[in-house]
């Protein structure tokens, strides 16, 4: 028998993730718990058990956001070993690019590669997203997260495009600012995916998002 803590941890892992599919297909303002519960095919008083209002589980859902963030960050930026704290990606990142011999054209590449499929795999996540950011004028939680979300982004992208600009591969420019505006770019094709899925070819798109990418940093 699993011990109590693992179930614990099983069944608030259930619950995030199906508030996250209720979140997409419903919107923030009408998820219920009711909602989550059925989703997750569990009783009203299991879930009441581990979150005690609608908005405790949406807190679940808020760090699991934060989580997904974090492991995309390892996972695009190639990072040889997984790290779950902020600020020891950051000190991995600026270690690791600082070696001349990683090919950061070759590590932009795949992750964009990777980035395109894995929106296109996760459209519910990017619902959330979306979500999220409609709630950013009301809820100062919500708010608080995008704002670390992006700054933590940010300051990953800048680190590679300051590494590129000293080894002059890409066009001296401020690197936070050019970081601010490639994510912006890659947030807004993140939501056309879901405007638009299946009016693209996936192949045509990551060679375009990439043109896109290099065609700013380099001229």
């Amino acid at each position: 028998m699993a011990p109590k803590t693992e179930i614990s941890n099983i069944r608030r892992e259930e619950l995030t993730q199906a508030a996250l599919k209720c979140l997409a297909a419903k919107g923030y303002d009408r998820v219920t718990l009711d909602d989550v519960t059925k989703e997750a095919g569990l009783s009203k008083g299991i879930a009441s058990y581990y979150f005690n209002t609608r908005e405790d589980l949406l807190v679940s859902v808020i760090h699991k956001m934060w989580d997904n963030v974090m492991g995309l960050a390892d996972r695009i930026w190639e990072l040889p070993d997984k790290v779950d704290q902020e600020r020891d990606v950051y000190n991995r990142v600026k270690k690791y690019y600082s070696d001349p011999g990683v090919d950061l054209v070759g590590v932009i590449t795949n992750g964009v590669r990777f980035l395109v499929t894995w929106i296109d795999e996760n459209p519910h996540i990017i619902k959330v997203v979306l979500e999220f950011w409609c709630q950013v004028p009301r809820n100062p939680m919500i708010t608080k997260l995008n704002v670390s979300m992006h700054r933590f982004l940010a300051s990953i992208s800048a680190i590679v495009i300051q590494e590129g600009i000293k080894r002059g591969i890409f066009k001296k420019r401020d690197p936070m600012l050019a970081a601010y505006i490639l994510i912006s770019a890659i947030t807004g094709l993140a939501f056309n995916n879901i405007i638009n899925k299946g009016d693209f070819d996936t192949k045509k798109f990551e060679k375009d998002v990439c043109n896109f990418i290099f065609g700013y940093l380099t001229t």
